[in-house]
């Protein structure tokens, strides 16, 4: 267990925890909320000294504020929706105006109580002041320097999907890309990858900070991260995020919950999928293959509504889903048919998922509110079986995540305070299935390798498990069972001080986060043991079809337990100058001490190695390896230096909020996941041995062989051979000074309202250094020689593999973008809304080609020495386009439209290859178009579409028939490709992107 190992962070967390505990406040983290600001007037005269009040329509809960001399106002810390705003002047009039604010908008409001009082007196003939009440209206947010995209409930429940997992939705945003496969969903922006993103609910940092896929529960996951009927909306921030948002690199998704009103109301949904209704994918039928049937079934509810009425108030969710896909055991070569006829055929990978979701909303008083909220999820997936793989071989992924949230709101006379305590636990478990099954691997070996039988150590290369011609089929229970687990108790305060007066007026907003983290790693790789089997018999080591010529086992290793203490401090000045002129300045700093394995001490096995091969005559490490930078005696210093200062700018052309410029730029530090720096503790030890078997033991086929006896079929028995069994660990040093991974974002961009569309286009552009990468250590030269160099076993440590890797935080992304986006939100009077996004991008990177926390670069001896070259997330051209038009008879129509260039690949054997590397073209290839309309073509094509029909029945209740058509076209978009330079299919697809065209009933009641 690591605690605080610097003395100036224990009294930063200190300090942050008394901040925090210095105002008893806040409900909602800013990024939970919305701001409401405007100006006061009394005909043209500014109105001081008056009240604005804020009442949310559906609850009853009330903010207020002031009027300062200049006439301004600013209301902080209000939730999303629909409000009664009211100002009351030192005389006495009135004016009032309905609105509904969006997520994480600032708003602008202007009130005018000589007007209201006009209307007032023209509208009843009375001489008394009225009060004037006007429809709510949408208030866009054009002042704003970020480049943002709010998607509203209505979107949520009405745009066309599948699976209900409402980050969907985030591909509605430019420069973000939402990639679906068969087992997991990701978010990548900004030419980066999936890590680089972050995730806030109401608040709460949903960061995954073990594995890969940027949000906590979501790798590796068929499922949701958060009931889709809890959520009341959200926002895309694409670039340019303020202080208050931490440990992103490209782009930030920012949602709200439901909350109950002062009406009871909930809905029932159930959606079903059908087999038949999933179109098979190109590539199988291509192949001959059945279409694999996928079934699927989702189902919930939730309840909000009022336990005092205007004070508190309550809301729960319950979603379920139930996925059956039926997965094919087959063989290639189909002579051995007869061999497995009990393990072909069909089987079942079901998928499982349950989520819970509850809140209480507490209005204490006038000044104070209060929220606690929770969630509880859970999920198995059933996956691994199919192809040359046995239904047992199959694997349980389970996954679990708990959180809690605490908010408290305090509005002071000239303040707002928000103080939060969350916390969160999110797992995930892979397991052998059937109880300890032991894996069965059966093999051809070759025959062709040996000429001269006589000689022993050609026999031995000959039969050598590793030396096989091809793996014909696998069963029995998997090798890879893992358990990784996150823990996070959070404490966070922010302090809103609106109205200060100097060269215009002032919003600061400052800061504080501490928390407490826990990673907990064990991987029992290669522990669930498997055998080799001569699929012909003909081994020289056993010539046995029964007897299994060797097993793999792997060497126990404990599992990690570690603790990393996070601090975040930031300060925010949204400083407007003029009436059109806004400056937004901030300044953010985080610390993490213990992000890298800072508390691990290098065992002296490793040291040693590294000082033996430094010592060799005529040899010494490249100078990009010194390995001083990477011995560590457990006490790394963590990396202070993550000061992201932030600045954005908006000018309001006209001054009427119809033409605005706007741009910004900004530091961002993401953090690197706790997979990567497990594998220095790991790898050494994590010892995959061979044992050979043979009938009577001793040396059989040039192996030393152990008499075979059945009762090594358990882990357990095989443990006391290991010692005496060959295996090599590998050797994953990381950097003593290690940063995190950083992106330097740049905007500029101009916005213009159109009666009630309102568009953008944006320049954009990002570069970030410091991505971690694994590189070899003991290559040959500085250039070149990456796997001749002296290794740990030529210098007498054969307990370690050749390779030595260490850890490169050299490798670069650059990035160019142009957005341009136009949005006409739905609404109830003229009932249809659209929205598009486009995306122009060029993004661009440096060494490793691999994507995720685990990447490799085995082409080059350091970053600096690779090509640049596209990254894999470059898709030149992106279209989002989204709608909802209502039809006649209570029918609604709404549609997602898809279109893009394609993502690059690979070409092989290019002859435009740089010298001194693989004859590869990174990314080079450009995915054939094909027609979408008329002139239009497109690599990537895909058109959703959902009709819903509701009935209004037994006054207030409504019921709702839905039906869903993805791909509706069944266009193919392929995710990879012949690559091969003189292949006659290069360029041809070789797999697709999900879903292909798939239909989907629901039905939905509300009330």
């Amino acid at each position: 267990m690591n605690q605080f190992n610097t003395r100036k962070a224990a009294l930063a967390a200190a300090s942050a925890i008394a901040i925090s505990m210095a105002f008893v406040g806040a409900a909602q983290a800013q990024n939970a909320t919305t701001t409401l600001r405007g100006a006061v007037f009394d005909g043209q005269t500014v109105e001081a000294g008056a009240t604005v009040v804020a009442t949310e329509v559906s609850t009853g809960y009330a903010t207020r504020s002031r009027v300062g001399a200049d006439g301004r106002y600013v209301l902080s810390g209000l939730r999303p929706g629909t409000y009664r705003v009211q100002v009351t002047s030192a005389d006495g009039q009135t004016a009032e105006e309905t609105v509904t604010l969006s997520l994480g908008q600032v708003g602008t409001l202007n009130l005018d109580v000589a007007a209201a009082a006009t209307t007032a007196a023209a509208t009843d003939g009375a001489t008394e002041l009225g009060e004037i009440v006007v429809t709510g209206r949408r208030v866009f947010e054009v002042r704003t320097p970020e480049v943002a995209t709010n998607v509203t409930q209505q979107q949520i429940n009405n745009l066309p999907q599948i699976s209900r997992n409402f980050l969907n939705f985030a591909a509605l945003a430019p420069g973000l890309r939402v990639t679906e496969d068969d087992t997991e969903r990701t978010i990548s922006a900004g030419g980066q990858t999936a890590q680089a993103i972050n995730v806030f609910i109401d608040g709460q940092n949903r960061k995954s900070l073990i594995s890969d896929g940027g949000v906590a529960g979501q790798d590796d996951s068929r499922g949701t991260p958060f009931p889709q009927g809890a959520v009341q909306e959200f926002r895309v921030i694409s670039q340019n995020f303020k202080a208050e948002y931490e440990q992103a690199g490209s782009a930030i998704v920012t949602a709200v919950t439901r909350s109950g009103t002062n009406e009871f109301h909930g809905d029932a949904f159930v959606f079903y999928q059908n087999p038949d209704w999933v179109a098979q994918d190109q590539i199988s039928e291509r192949r001959g293959a059945e279409k694999a049937p996928v079934r699927r079934l989702q189902y919930g509810a939730s309840l909000g509504g009022p336990i005092i009425q205007d004070r508190l108030h309550f809301f729960g969710a319950y979603e379920r889903k139930d996925e059956e896909r039926v997965s094919q055991s087959f063989l290639n070569r189909t002579e051995y048919n007869d061999f497995f006829a009990g393990d072909l055929g069909t089987v079942s990978t079901p998928y499982e998922q349950d989520v819970f979701f509850g809140k209480l909303s507490w209005q204490v008083d006038d000044r104070q509110r209060v929220e606690l909220s929770t969630e509880y999820k859970t999920e198995e997936d059933i996956r691994g079986a199919g192809g040359q793989n046995a239904p047992s071989r199959a694997a349980r992924n389970n996954g679990e995540t708990q959180a809690f949230n605490l908010r408290h709101q305090f509005q002071g006379q000239r303040f707002l305070n928000e103080f939060a305590i969350d916390y969160l636990k999110s797992s995930y478990e892979q397991s052998v299935i059937n109880g300890g099954d032991y894996g069965r691997e059966y093999v051809i070996f070759r025959d062709d390798v040996a000429d001269d039988e006589t000689d022993p150590s050609t026999l031995g290369f000959q039969y050598n498990v590793n030396n096989r011609d091809s793996t014909v089929f696998t069963a029995g229970g998997r090798a890879d069972a893992q358990f990784l687990e996150q823990k996070s108790l959070t404490i966070r305060n922010d302090l809103t001080i609106p109205d200060l007066e100097w060269m215009g007026t002032h919003t600061i907003k400052i800061g504080a986060k501490y928390s407490m983290q826990n990673y907990f790693v064990q991987k029992d790789f290669g522990r669930n043991p498997t055998f080799i089997y001569d699929i012909e018999g003909r081994s020289e080591i056993n010539g046995s079809q029964t007897i299994p010529v060797a097993v793999n086992l792997g060497v126990a290793v404990p599992p990690a337990d570690v603790d990393n203490n996070v601090l975040g401090l930031y300060i925010q000045d949204d400083w407007q100058i003029t009436d059109k002129l806004e400056i937004n300045l901030g300044i953010r700093w985080d610390y993490e001490d213990n992000a890298v394995n800072n508390d691990y001490r290098t065992p002296d096995s490793i040291r040693d190695m590294l000082a033996a091969i430094q010592d060799l005559p005529g040899y010494d490490f490249p100078s990009y390896f010194n390995p001083s930078d990477y011995i560590s005696d457990g006490d790394r210093k963590a990396f202070k230096g993550a000061f992201q200062p932030r600045f954005g700018f908006s000018y309001d052309v006209y001054g009427d909020e119809r033409t605005v410029i706007f741009g910004g730029a900004g530091r961002y530090y993401d953090r690197v996941g706790f997979n990567f720096a497990f594998d220095e503790r790991f790898k050494p030890f994590q010892l995959n041995k061979t044992i050979y078997f043979s009938n009577t033991g001793g040396p059989a086929g040039g192996q030393n062989t152990i008499a075979w006896d059945p009762a090594y079929l358990t882990a357990e028995a095989l443990d006391p051979l290991l010692a005496a069994a060959p295996g090599a660990g590998e050797v994953f040093l990381v950097q003593n000074d290690f940063e995190p991974p950083r992106t330097d974002q740049f905007n500029i961009g101009v916005r213009q309202k159109f009666g009630r569309w309102q568009t953008a286009l944006t320049l954009a552009a990002g570069h970030t250094e410091g991505e971690s990468a694994w590189y070899i250590a003991n290559a040959l030269t500085e250039t070149d020689g990456r796997f001749t160099g002296p290794s740990p076993t030529s210098v007498g440590y054969s307990q370690f593999r050749n390779s030595i890797f260490f850890q490169s935080t050299d490798k670069e992304r650059d990035y160019k973008a142009i957005y341009f986006t136009a949005d006409k939100p739905y609404n109830a009077e003229d009932r249809w809304g659209f929205n598009l996004a486009y995306t122009y991008m060029d993004a661009t990177q440096n060494g490793s080609r691999d994507n995720g926390y685990g990447a490799f670069d085995f082409d080059y001896n350091t970053p600096e020495l690779s090509p640049e070259y596209r990254s894999s997330s470059d898709e030149r051209h992106r279209i989002v386009a989204s709608g909802t038009l209502g039809l006649p008879a209570d029918f609604l129509l709404s549609g997602i439209v898809t279109l893009g260039s394609g993502l690059p690949y690979n070409i092989n054997d290019c002859p435009d290859a740089p010298a001194g590397g693989p004859n590869i073209c990174w990314n080079a290839g450009n995915p054939e178009k094909r027609a979408f309309l008329p002139g239009l073509n497109f690599a990537f094509r895909q058109v959703d579409l959902r009709l819903t029909k509701g009935f209004d029945v037994f006054g207030g209740q409504r019921v709702e028939f839905i039906a869903d058509a993805i791909n509706i076209f069944n266009f193919t978009n392929f995710n990879a490709y012949d690559t091969g330079f003189n292949s006659p299919r290069y360029g041809a697809g070789t797999g697709v992107f999900l879903p292909t065209r798939s239909f989907q009933v629901g039905l939905r009641y509300s009330f």
